[in-house]
């Protein structure tokens, strides 16, 4: 390991590290916040007007496999993360 050596200053290397953990923990908070939204379930109205579709469009989309349902008791229920791919997939 001859010749491999990196001179920094100290104030060079607290931006460094500073920019490391800044890296850090905003992946982190992201983490926190996708796992948050995991267990977030609209029912049809609100995932009609998250859509921008009619209650017979979310009908038509479940019956054509493009979103899943989630029944409980006799409520459909729609998962956040459903209907952010539905709506990244424009």
């Amino acid at each position: 390991m001859e010749g491999k050596f990196i001179m920094l200053q100290k104030e060079d290397l607290k931006e460094v590290v500073a920019e490391m953990v800044q890296e850090v923990l905003g992946k982190e908070q992201f983490k926190e916040q996708s796992i948050a939204n995991d267990n977030v379930y609209y029912n049809r109205d609100e995932a009609c007007a998250h859509l921008h579709i009619t209650p017979t469009t979310l009908w038509r989309m479940e019956k054509a496999g493009k979103i899943k349902v989630h029944k409980v008791g006799r409520r459909n229920l729609y998962s956040q993360k459903d209907i952010d791919e539905l709506i990244e997939e424009g």
